[in-house]
């Protein structure tokens, strides 16, 4: 069975600072994003990478309706929300898009997508999946992850280690 997933920003940006957006995209896995996290790649590659993959019907983007745009900038706004109005767009998608995974890098969203029981992973996930289905050799990984931790320090350190240690010896 397919695995449905629901890509924040920041993974995309890793992906295709990476070079291996393409891979991901050729997971047994539907990806999914929203309008919102389109806006934010700003970078005209970047954005040019990942609409090549909604162009090939890779991956589907969701938008929203006049009455959810607002109640997403009212929540934003609320005080001591710690969540932008492209993080609040992904929780509201994976709210109505039931049994997908939410990926992202942001603690933030991280933190409340779990307090709402959704089910929340990294991008340490993303590289466990390109390793078990074959499209990153062990050793490659590894030195992806090194160079993924030089540019993205929020990364957990040990679970980083513990699969260079694993992945480089092999």
């Amino acid at each position: 069975m397919e695995r449905l997933v629901v890509s924040d920003t920041n993974i995309f940006i890793d992906l295709v600072k990476l070079g291996i957006l393409a891979d991901f995209f050729f997971l047994p896995w539907e990806i999914h994003t929203t309008d919102y996290v389109m806006d934010e790649l700003t970078d005209s590659a970047q954005y040019d990478a990942v609409i090549n993959f909604y162009d090939r019907g890779r991956l589907a983007v969701g938008s929203f309706s006049a009455e959810e745009v607002v109640a997403i900038h009212d929540q934003s706004n609320q005080p001591g929300c710690h969540l932008s109005p492209t993080d609040l767009s992904v929780i509201q998608y994976s709210r109505k898009t039931k049994g997908c995974s939410i990926l992202t890098g942001d603690k933030h969203l991280r933190e409340t997508a779990q307090k709402e029981g959704l089910e929340v992973h990294g991008i340490l996930f993303v590289f466990d999946a390109l390793v078990e289905h074959g499209m990153l050799p062990e050793p490659l990984a590894a030195t992806l992850l090194l160079q993924l931790y030089s540019f993205n320090k929020h990364l957990p350190v040990t679970e980083i280690e513990d699969r260079i240690n694993k992945w480089k010896q092999l």
